[in-house]
């Protein structure tokens, strides 16, 4: 298997593999602070991030590792990231994970960066099934597969337990190694 490239050119933004440094980490906590409220009702490790050190931490375990993991760089600022979250190699299956800068919102960055990622998995990961799953609820994040032509396979009923007592239904989509190949400019 190929290495992950460090940067991915995308015009307006870039995808940047995280730097273990604790410049990069302060300011990865302060978009996760500045957009606590906005991410809160979605994803549960926002509970866990309550200082820059708690955030260099998670820098240092991602930078580490080449898990296909990348910030999200507009401006050469931190706006989000994007990655690989749970990985089943003998399923050959990768799920995509996602958050985003709400100032930034609206101009494609996330789709854009999902189908980058995308083609990651399929051509160096070696994938044959990428998945997304998304809150019922949270539309802005479901939106994102649906641009992007990933099947919806159905909704898994309290599949996330975001925190104690809050748990929430998912859709689940995938888009097969046959169908992005298919779809891809020759």
């Amino acid at each position: 298997m190929a290495e992950f490239p460090k940067r991915i050119d995308c015009g307006d933004f870039e995808l940047v593999k995280p730097e273990a440094t604790f410049e990069r980490a302060r300011e990865l906590f302060e978009m996760v602070d500045k957009n606590r409220a906005q991410l809160y009702p979605w994803l549960g490790w926002v509970d866990f991030v309550k200082t820059p050190e708690d955030e260099f931490r998670v820098v240092q375990s991602v930078a580490q590792a080449d898990t296909g993991k990348y910030f999200i760089s507009v401006n050469a600022a931190i706006r989000g990231m994007v990655g690989f979250v749970q990985e089943y190699k003998s399923k050959q299956t990768v799920e995509i994970g996602y958050w985003l800068d709400k100032d930034v919102n609206g101009r494609g960055i996330m789709t854009r960066a999902v189908e980058k990622l995308t083609g990651l998995a399929f051509e160096i990961w070696g994938a044959n099934r990428v998945e997304i799953q998304a809150a019922v609820e949270n539309k802005k994040s479901w939106s994102v597969p649906e641009r992007l032509g990933f099947n919806r396979d159905g909704m898994l009923r309290q599949r996330e337990i975001v925190r104690e007592g809050v748990v929430q239904d998912v859709f689940m989509y995938s888009k097969l190694k046959s169908e992005w190949e298919k779809g891809k400019v020759k």
